[in-house]
């Protein structure tokens, strides 16, 4: 066994010696080529960006040719923005141009470009002096001295500046064209070179690859595939299989050491499998309790902090009104009937308005506990939004403002509270009125849309930004603009978003400041809410 030992790590140090040479031989080989590709593509990059300034310089070159004959023909410049930017474009093109030809001298590490500096000294020469016969043209342009101005002019085409630019470009151009083509093909021939050199080495390298597996297969196929066959036994969950005894001893050691654990694993799985059914029964019951428990507990309690927190608020206001009046009252000499009868009829107002205040905080405190009171039966939206608006027409016509109905004729009835529903529309029509501006009009609008009904309250008024459409449904929230505009609780639309949840709808607000707001309510067509007395 010692003796096949010691031929199988021989044959193994012989084989990964001779890939590891293959292997730096090619790695070598694609380092080298990747470096004269890349200094290829570098060279085309340059070469590219050399041409396309020159070119650059050719196009804005005829243009502000073009644009000093148009200026001196017409006695004037027509666009004076153009004129320096052009001027911008020459000089930028050339500096660029002298940066491409320093980094490729730097790339080539000799000075092979000394005929392309003096081309370019000669070419910004002429730049030059095409840019500074535009200057003076212009400024006679600009102080009415237009013979002046056609005189050097004149004197740019009797130098042959234009002639000589023209030229000087264009063999600029081809030296460029060629010298990118010669670059090109280069870099196609080393490409073609590493693709017919590169297969070569993959071969050899896969044909002495395919050597050495072949060898080794052979002896380490059965014990490698009796291995593997138990390994993956055990993998699908059968630790009652066991590895045969194999002929190889460090095998048969794996083997025994995979039939031991095996034995183990089936032991453990066992006793953990009885314990995580007992623990996630248990586990699974109280985090049931404890979630029902807690869910209740912190809903309970922040409704009853967000009551007792709007009552202390809300009620100060007309309790303190209501204790002043009866002061006024009883202070003082002693007053007539008609006094007394005012007073009384003041603090009846507070009261009432009291007493609404506490029936909008029960139902909104009731809501949010999930047990809305409401009566329940099949009712028509077009017919009750007709009536809600006829008993706003009064407050329209006294602000000029006009209520526009676009009521659907096809069926609109669900099942809801008719004065819940109500206090919902005046609430919305309401609020449309007074942020509306005097003259304005309010829409208000009905459709049915599949299975459910669609109402649409639009004004045109001073409208919202995103963040009061946010917290508008918050007890109490009131919008900066809102507070400066008209008086109110800022509780109408917290009271009308519950009563629309509670029959199963929703309800949104959207707008712009200074272009009004849209309220959309949505009721199931078919509600199956359960009536509570």
């Amino acid at each position: 066994m010692a003796a096949i030992k010691i031929r199988f790590s021989r044959k193994l140090h012989l084989a990964f010696g001779t890939m590891l040479v293959i292997t730096l031989a090619l790695a070598w080989y694609f380092y080298d080529s990747v470096q004269w590709f890349e200094y290829d593509v570098e060279r085309i990059t340059i070469a590219n960006s050399v041409l396309n300034d020159y070119r650059t310089i050719s196009m804005q070159g005829a243009q502000k040719l073009s644009l000093i004959e148009e200026s001196t023909f017409n006695g004037e410049i027509s666009d004076l923005p153009r004129w320096h930017d052009i001027d911008r474009r020459l000089r930028s093109a050339v500096s660029a141009i002298r940066q491409s030809l320093t980094a490729e001298n730097a790339l080539q590490s000799v000075d092979k470009n000394t005929s392309d500096l003096a081309d370019l000294d000669e070419l910004e020469g002429l730049i030059e002096a095409l840019i500074n016969s535009g200057e003076t043209i212009r400024l006679a342009l600009e102080t009415q001295q237009v013979d002046l101005a056609r005189t050097e002019s004149q004197r740019l085409h009797n130098e042959g500046t234009t002639e000589i630019f023209n030229v000087l470009m264009d063999e600029i151009l081809a030296a460029r064209a060629k010298e990118l083509s010669d670059a090109n093909t280069e870099t196609i021939s080393l490409a073609r070179y590493i693709s017919g050199v590169l297969p070569l080495f993959m071969l050899a390298l896969a044909g002495f690859t395919a050597l050495i597996i072949w060898l080794f297969s052979r002896s380490l196929t059965r014990s490698v595939n009796v291995l593997y066959h138990g390994a993956k036994t055990f993998t699908g969950g059968d630790l009652n299989h066991r590895i045969p005894e194999l002929g190889e001893k460090e095998f048969g050691r794996l083997g025994e050491a995979f039939n031991i654990m095996a034995r183990e694993l089936a032991d453990h799985r066992a006793s953990m499998h009885d314990s995580n059914v007992r623990l996630e029964a248990i586990v699974e019951e109280r985090t049931r309790a404890l979630k029902s428990s807690n869910d209740m507990l912190a809903m309970v309690d922040e409704n009853r902090r967000k009551l007792l927190a709007d009552i202390s608020h809300e009620f100060r206001t007309p309790l303190t009104v209501i204790r002043g009046e009866a002061e006024i009252a009883m202070r003082g000499k002693a007053k007539t009937a008609a006094e007394y009868q005012e007073t009384l009829e003041r603090i009846m107002e507070q009261a009432d308005q009291t007493t609404r205040l506490v029936d909008d905080l029960l139902f909104i405190a009731r809501a949010d506990a999930g047990e809305p009171r409401l009566k329940v039966r099949p009712l028509s939206v077009g017919g009750l939004l007709d009536a809600v608006c006829a008993d706003f027409a009064a407050t329209a016509e006294q602000k000029e403002i006009s209520i526009e109905q676009k009521l659907a004729d096809e069926n609109t009835v669900v099942m809801g509270d008719d004065g819940r529903l109500r206090q919902v529309f005046s609430i919305l029509i309401d609020n449309a009125l007074r942020y509306s501006n005097a003259g304005g009009k309010v829409e208000v609008c009905l459709k049915r849309q599949a299975q459910e009904i669609v109402i649409t309250v639009r004004d045109f008024g001073i409208g919202l930004t995103d963040e009061e459409a946010r917290e508008v449904f918050q007890r109490f929230y009131r919008g900066r603009q809102a507070q400066g505009h008209v008086h109110g609780t800022g509780l109408g639309l917290p009271v009308a978003k519950a009563i629309v949840e509670a029959h199963k709808g929703s309800i949104t607000l959207e707008g712009k400041p200074g272009k009004g707001a849209l309220a959309t309510v949505i009721l199931p067509a078919e509600n199956k809410l359960m009536a509570v007395a």
